[in-house]
């Protein structure tokens, strides 16, 4: 089974890839009406699931926890929907997802800092 590191960053690589897709998608419609649901995708699904990958790597005590699978499933939730959901209620269609996504990013945020605090002694950065 491969470590928790590489999950986050495989999901992170894959957002990532899907984000360019969809702003290249944009950029040759020329319509950048979802543009914030492009940025959110980008920012939450690659961004942040490639840091909390890379801080797993650097601190393997604090991926080896309970906790940190649970910080995987949350963030997985909010990077999963934070793009469609933000793209939704950009475009009227409901701010459900959004909100979904919301909570699921800022419980898995949540977590990270506590795994941080709690591990500071492991990291020997």
């Amino acid at each position: 089974m491969k470590s928790l590191p590489f999950w986050f960053i495989a999901v992170g690589v894959l957002l990532g890839f899907a984000g360019m897709l969809w702003g290249l998608q944009m950029a040759i419609t020329q319509d950048h009406t979802l543009s914030p649901g492009h940025a959110h995708n980008n920012l939450v699904g690659f961004v942040l699931m490639i840091i909390y990958g890379v801080y797993y790597k650097l601190v393997p005590v604090a991926a080896g926890s309970r906790l940190a699978l649970a910080h995987f499933i949350l963030a997985l939730i909010g990077a999963l929907t934070m793009g469609a959901g933000v793209a939704m209620a950009t475009s009227g269609q409901g701010e459900w997802l959004a909100q979904i996504a919301s909570i699921a990013t800022i419980l898995g945020m949540a977590v990270f800092v506590y795994t941080v605090f709690r591990n500071r002694a492991a990291l020997t950065v």
